[in-house]
């Protein structure tokens, strides 16, 4: 919404203040012999929020994707961060899309980044049925070069074992 007005709005140089009142105030500390530091340090924070997983199978959740924009990936992985023993895993509609237009990152490649366990759509039942017995596979995205990249194939029933293999 406001992107036509940051668009023109130069950029900070580090220790350059944001508002002409931080420069006052900084002014005020110097004028009065102390000595300080602006904007030095950052400190982690937590939002305490509610997460509803898409579908729960016994003990298992099920989180779907098809389109996964940024800050819902950084939801998941708060989600992921904040209960680690969790059984939930990620179903992929098109695993092997990339993040964005400019990205040659795939779902399924930023998944196994960040250590989330994945499985394309359909589930496999052999599968879902590892996860129920209190497994934890994943899907594994085999190495590939930036060539690579533009020659994979549409995934496909008969395709999908050849793009990747699951790893418990």
């Amino acid at each position: 919404m406001l992107e036509h007005f940051n668009r023109h709005r130069p950029r900070r140089q580090p220790g350059e203040y944001r508002s002409k009142l931080e420069e006052q105030v900084g002014a005020a500390l110097e004028s009065q012999g102390h000595t300080y530091q602006y904007e030095s340090e950052k400190f982690r924070y937590v939002l305490h929020k509610k997460y509803t997983p898409d579908f729960r199978v016994g003990n298992v959740y099920i989180e779907v994707k098809g389109w996964w924009p940024p800050a819902e990936r950084t939801k998941f992985l708060a989600v992921m961060l904040s209960n680690p023993g969790l059984p939930i895993f990620v179903a992929l509609q098109r695993p092997f899309a990339t993040l964005s237009k400019k990205s040659n990152t795939t779902y399924a490649e930023w998944c196994q980044k960040h250590g989330i366990a994945w499985s394309p759509i359909p589930i496999p039942t052999e599968f879902l049925d590892q996860w129920l017995d209190g497994q934890r596979p994943t899907f594994h995205v085999p190495r590939r070069t930036a060539a690579a990249v533009t020659e994979l194939p549409l995934m496909t029933k008969e395709s999908s074992t050849v793009l990747y293999a699951i790893e418990t």
